[in-house]
């Protein structure tokens, strides 16, 4: 939904209005006449940041209902295993060499179902975090259980979308096997691809919609909230890369003294090391999943209208004009 460029009533102090500039609300602010006599008096107000409160609501939302870091861990693992399911009977007994040229038709088809089978997985278990945290900002308990009968009931349209999305991935990866000018059209597909679907998960979740619609809705709230997203999702998603990254190089060191050891003080250090860089980036990985999960949707809320936990009212789009 887009509003209008202009003045519209305050929901932070009845009795004045604020103007919104398309896209966010400024910090200018006029009294209205009948209460000051004064029309258009204007002072300025300290600008407010919806990225900073949609964070911080994000964080309680999430650490208040911990099951949904498990189920995407559970989610992750499942996925894994449900593309192994496809991937090692072709290695191993059908001699086929998955990939998107070398193992021909064959290969492109295998990889596929290997990369659709995961995507849904991913798509469902999204789906049922999306609805936890609908839930939640509607002020009702989610279950784990609860998020994943709803998204149960949305089965349809996140296989539908899970099969377009596997599509799209397969169309990138051959495209970059075609030289440089392959590998800027996958770049900007990839790119395009990504800032379209933004609103997916929620959009489909809540507005029960298909594939196109899905990408015209998503695309069309990431318009008019394209700032504000941006700076939620990097404000979000930065620390918990640095800590993956710190995982990663910890495994590293660990897999390098291991391979090196010569005693057993190395090799139980390096062992250790190795187990400490796989758990904590998984663990990290899970986290951040869960919480961009929840921050799309309260994004989403945000970007329709809808009440945000712990964001103020009047960061949200104005009401409507009578």
């Amino acid at each position: 939904m887009s509003y209008p460029v202009g003045w519209y009533p305050d929901y932070a102090l009845p009795g004045q209005r604020r103007y919104w500039d398309g896209e966010q609300w400024t910090h200018y602010v006029h009294l209205n006449e009948t209460d000051s006599g004064t029309s258009r008096k204007r002072r300025k107000l300290p600008k407010f940041r919806p990225s900073e409160q949609l964070v911080g609501a994000t964080y309680r939302m999430l650490f208040a209902d911990r099951s949904m870091i498990a189920l995407l861990f559970v989610g992750s693992l499942v996925a894994a295993t449900a593309s192994g399911a496809i991937l090692f009977p072709a290695i191993y007994w059908g001699h086929v060499e998955p990939g998107w040229s070398s193992g021909g038709v064959l290969g492109v088809l295998v990889a596929g179902s290997s990369l659709g089978a995961a995507s849904f997985v991913f798509q469902f278990v999204g789906g049922a975090v999306v609805a936890a945290a609908h839930l939640r900002a509607e002020g009702r308990p989610a279950t784990a259980r609860d998020a994943l009968g709803i998204a149960w009931g949305r089965r349809r349209q996140l296989l539908a979308w899970a099969l377009v999305s596997t599509l799209v991935g397969v169309l990138i990866r051959m495209l970059e096997r075609m030289g440089i000018g392959g590998l800027v059209a996958a770049l900007t597909l990839n790119l395009g691809w990504a800032f379209a679907t933004v609103f997916a998960t929620p959009v489909i979740m809540i507005e029960g919609t298909m594939p196109v619609a899905t990408v015209r809705r998503s695309a069309a709230l990431l318009r008019g909230h394209f700032t504000v997203t941006l700076i939620s999702a990097v404000t979000l998603a930065l620390p918990w890369i640095a800590m993956a990254v710190v995982s990663v190089t910890i495994g590293v060191a660990g897999g390098i003294t291991l391979a090196l050891a010569e005693g057993m003080a190395a090799t139980l250090t390096g062992g250790l090391l190795l187990a400490a860089g796989v758990i904590g980036f998984c663990f990290f990985c899970a986290v951040s999943s869960a919480l961009g999960t929840y921050l799309e949707t309260l994004l989403y809320r945000y970007a329709v209208g809808l009440p945000v936990p712990g964001v103020d009212q009047h960061l949200l789009p104005p009401l409507a004009p009578a």
